[in-house]
C-alpha cells in the first residue's frame, strides 16, 4: 500500500516541544516509522526539515517555510504546497491519504476529491479549544471532516466533542488510542528519586503553566524541599510574552530556587528527567488525549492534572495520578506531600503508573490505522 501523510504546518522527525513542534509530531513519527514495515509511507511538511529516505519511509520537506514561523501566517502558504505536491509526486500513485491537522486536511481534500482518493483525517487541536472562538478554523475543520472518509480521535473526550459541535456522523468517527515509544520511556528503576516536579509541553497560555507556578507558590506552605522544571519553549503568537510573564511571576514570588525553565528537549532528556522525578504536573486547557501523561506513567511518574478532558481517561485518583478541578486544594496539598514524603507510598503508586501505561503501544495504533486503510 501506497501512504500520503500530510504534516503542512509542522516536521515531524525533529525536536518537540517549541514553536509548533508537539504530540502530532511525535504521533506522525511513530505510526509512519511503524507503517513503512509493510507499507510504502511518505509524509510530507512545508516546514523547513531535513529529507531522508529510511526503507520504505520517505520524509519530503518541500522547505516552503521557517519553523518559527506562525501558525497563521503558514497559511497563506497552502496554495503553494498544493502546488508543490503536484510538481513532487505523482498523486495518482497513492493509495490513501492521512491528513494532521487542518491546515494539511484542507489540502489534501482538495486532492482527495480531485483524483478520487479516500481520505482520512486526524485533528490533534481543535479550534472550539482556542480562548475566543475562531469561526473561520472551526467552518474549515468541519468541511475537512465532513469530506473525509475516517476521521480518528485519540479519546472519547474528542469524540463527543467532535460530534457534539461539528456535527459529524458518529459512524465515520473511530477512536484510536496513541502509543508510548517503548524504547525510550523505560524506567531505570535503581535511580534514586528526588523531590523533582516537571512541567512538560509548549509554553502558551492554553497549557496553563501559570497556574503550576500558583500551585508552587501555595504548596511551599507545606512543604519547601522541591524543585519544578518547565521543560517547552514559547509557541504561538504570545508566547514568547506569555513565557516572559512566567518568569516576572516567580521572581515576584520569590520561587527562583524552586523553579528553573529548561527550553525544550529532546525525547532522551525528558526520560533522563522522568527517571529522577515525582511528580509532572499536567495544566493543559484541552487535550484531544494528553501524551505526556501517558509517557510520564510510563516512567513511573504520577500525574497530577486539572485537565477534566481527555486526561480523565488516563488517570485515575491514587492510582497512577491526581485529577482537581484546582490546584489550590488541601487534597492536593496531600497527595503531593506523600509522593515527596512517604516513600512506600510512591512506590506503589509508580508500579501503577508503569502497568498502566502499558496498554498505550505505538505498534498497536499504527496497526489499527493500517486496517482503517485497507477498507478502501
Amino acid at each position: 500500500m501506497n501512504i500520503l501523510q500530510l504534516s503542512f504546518h509542522t516536521a515531524p522527525f525533529g525536536s518537540f516541544g517549541k514553536f509548533d513542534s508537539g504530540g502530532l509530531n511525535v504521533y506522525v513519527e511513530k505510526v509512519s516509522q511503524h507503517l513503512s514495515e509493510d507499507n510504502n509511507v511518505t509524509v510530507v511538511t512545508a516546514e523547513k526539515a531535513e529529507s531522508f529516505t529510511k526503507g520504505n519511509l520517505d520524509f519530503i520537506s518541500l522547505n516552503l517555510f521557517e519553523k518559527e514561523l506562525s501558525t497563521e501566517k503558514k497559511e497563506k502558504y497552502l496554495v503553494d504546497f498544493r502546488k508543490k505536491l503536484d510538481e513532487t509526486f505523482d498523486l495518482k500513485s497513492f493509495d490513501v491519504i492521512h491528513a494532521h491537522y487542518w491546515l494539511s486536511g484542507l489540502v489534501a481534500k482538495q486532492i482527495a476529491n480531485d483524483l478520487n482518493l479516500p481520505l482520512i483525517f486526524t485533528s490533534h487541536s481543535l479550534g472550539i479549544f482556542l480562548d475566543g472562538y475562531n469561526k473561520e478554523r472551526v467552518d474549515c475543520e468541519k468541511l475537512v471532516m465532513s469530506a473525509s472518509n475516517i476521521v480518528t480521535t485519540s479519546s472519547i473526550f474528542e469524540e463527543f466533542m467532535i460530534s457534539e459541535n461539528y456535527t459529524i456522523n458518529k459512524n465515520k468517527i473511530k477512536k484510536i488510542t496513541p502509543g508510548v515509544d517503548k524504547e525510550i520511556f523505560v524506567p531505570e528503576l535503581n535511580i534514586e528519586r528526588e523531590n523533582i516536579f516537571l512541567s512538560i509541553g509548549r509554553i502558551q497560555e492554553q497549557k496553563g503553566q501559570m497556574e503550576t507556578i500558583n500551585f508552587l507558590d501555595n504548596f511551599r506552605k507545606v512543604e519547601n524541599n522541591f524543585k519544578c522544571y518547565f521543560v517547552g519553549g514559547p509557541s504561538g503568537k504570545s508566547g514568547e510574552e506569555y513565557l516572559q510573564i512566567l518568569k516576572d511571576t516567580v521572581k515576584n514570588l520569590s520561587l527562583e530556587s524552586h523553579v528553573e525553565f529548561l527550553d525544550n528537549l529532546p525525547q532522551i532528556k525528558i526520560k533522563e528527567l522522568l527517571n529522577k522525578s515525582k511528580l509532572l504536573i499536567h495544566t493543559s486547557k484541552f487535550e484531544t488525549f494528553g501524551l505526556v501523561a501517558a509517557e510520564a506513567n510510563a516512567m513511573g511518574v504520577p500525574v497530577l492534572t486539572t485537565n477534566n478532558g481527555s486526561l480523565l481517561e488516563i488517570i485515575e485518583d491514587n492510582l497512577n495520578g491526581y485529577c482537581s478541578e484546582s490546584l489550590i486544594d488541601a487534597r492536593v496539598n496531600k497527595f503531593v506531600q506523600d509522593m515527596l514524603n512517604d516513600n512506600k507510598k510512591f512506590d506503589e503508586i509508580m508500579l501503577k503508573c508503569i502497568e498502566k501505561s502499558k496498554k498505550y503501544n505505538w505498534i498497536s495504533t499504527a496497526k489499527e490505522i493500517e486496517n482503517l486503510y485497507k477498507l478502501f
